[in-house]
């Protein structure tokens, strides 16, 4: 599960179509459930658990953004071999499941250090040693711990970004040369001033698919958030509590990216309905329809449609960007048929492109697949012998899943790893067959 899909420009007032969405999503997942719509007030401590969840996927998104740009501007400064090889180890990390990288973590945190996670095993100290700064760490490390593991493969995600990037904004490094600007001042100050607004975009991208990230992070780790609540009404198929979960969850991404407006630097806002349609939390959503209907081998279409609507919008601007570097115009001023500029112009173009986006596609939808499994283990039945025995070991549904786990934790990171390099190596070739004409 990421957001490595071809750059796309948000449409206009991102964080209100955001609030609206998920009210939208809320409302028309009660009239499909308005057989058992039974709408309750929300659980005591509610609001408190949706404003933790949101200061935890703030300080995610910040740690991945420093981490993402740390790593990137150091590997550009080492040469363009290193940059290559320090975006594929993004891409790699940001490929590796979150359930993964979760219980990775108490694993070896927990069961291997003994290390407290106060969701978990709270650190224990003598009564007569509890001072303000004893309860304060408590605090801080009760949410730092999950914002970590939520920040690994969003970093990834930035590192990747941050190089890619740093390709297409106007490089200014030989007359800055010139002028004497030292190599540090060029990179911290020059390039990282026109990498923002790209960034900031990339972090709104980033924020659609995060929420996800949360509910199996907060799930694993029991953490008191809104995540660990919307965890809970997915496996019981509570159609009021989704829907409560949708617009809450919608009103958090609004509140985070028009926060992240006030990052400097603006890019020109996509216009048109594929944008508006693309820019919205469709996992989310699919993970709730997932829950609520009865199972069949059809579901899997779901994940599937998700996936193509979250990204249609980065390839279609992508194919109008390769169409506009095309010679149709002077194929035509040469005398060309329409047939002929189709045969020798667009067809070859157009199948590259279709090809790398089926490869793209096809390793979201691993990764997704990953993520429902991870929260829905009823799923795993409806896959085929290979893919089940792949999955199976991501679904810890039980206290005695997560005891054998813990005690040898060796099959859940063979699933992962191999379910990582799966959708890496489809991500590559993604990259390889995409045609670039520029």
């Amino acid at each position: 599960m990421m957001s490595l899909q071809p750059f796309s420009l948000p449409p206009r007032w991102l964080p209100l179509r955001l609030l609206l969405g998920g009210m939208a999503a809320a409302l028309v997942l009660l009239l499909f459930r308005h057989h058992d719509w039974n709408v309750q007030a929300p659980v005591p401590g509610f609001w408190f658990r949706c404003g933790s969840s949101l200061l935890l996927l703030a300080l995610g998104l910040l740690l991945a953004l420093c981490m993402g740009v740390i790593v990137g501007l150091c590997a550009r400064r080492m040469g363009l071999r290193i940059e290559r090889f320090i975006a594929l180890l993004g891409r790699a990390l940001a490929c590796v499941p979150a359930v993964v990288l979760a219980w990775g973590f108490i694993g070896g945190w927990i069961g291997r250090l003994g290390w407290p996670v106060e969701s978990l095993m709270p650190a224990q100290f003598p009564d007569s040693q509890i001072s303000w700064q004893v309860l304060l760490a408590h605090w801080v490390w009760e949410f730092l711990a999950p914002a970590l593991i939520l920040a690994l493969p969003l970093s990834g995600e930035m590192i990747h970004a941050v190089i890619e990037d740093g390709r297409a904004v106007l490089d200014l490094d030989f007359s800055l040369r010139a002028r004497g600007v030292p190599l540090g001042s060029r990179l911290w100050r020059h390039h990282l001033s026109q990498l923002l607004p790209h960034l900031r975009v990339r972090l709104q991208s980033l924020s659609l698919i995060a929420p996800v990230y949360l509910i199996i992070i907060e799930d694993a780790l029991h953490f008191m958030g809104w995540g660990d609540w919307m965890a809970q009404s997915l496996r019981a198929g509570e159609a009021s509590g989704i829907a409560l979960g949708f617009a809450t969850g919608g009103a958090m991404l609004a509140l985070v990216c028009a926060c992240l407006q006030m990052l400097p630097g603006r890019l020109k806002s996509a216009g048109g309905f594929v944008a508006t349609l693309a820019w919205q939390p469709w996992l989310l959503w699919a993970l709730g329809m997932l829950a609520l209907l009865p199972a069949s081998s059809l579901l899997w279409l779901i994940l599937w449609t998700a996936v193509l609507l979250s990204g249609s919008a980065g390839w279609h601007q992508a194919w109008n960007q390769i169409e506009s570097e095309l010679p149709l115009d002077a194929a035509r001023v040469c005398g060309a048929s329409e047939s002929m500029i189709w045969r020798d112009h667009i067809s070859a173009v157009l199948f590259r492109m279709l090809a790398a986006w089926i490869c793209s596609v096809f390793a979201q939808t691993l990764l997704c697949i990953a993520a429902a499994c991870a929260l829905l283990p009823r799923l795993i039945d409806e896959l085929n012998g290979p893919l089940a025995k792949l999955y199976r070991p991501l679904a810890i549904a039980s206290a005695q899943d997560a005891a054998q786990t813990l005690a040898d934790p060796t099959t859940l990171l063979q699933s992962g790893a191999g379910i990582a390099l799966a959708a890496l190596c489809l991500i590559q070739v993604s990259r390889i067959v995409q045609p670039r004409l520029s």
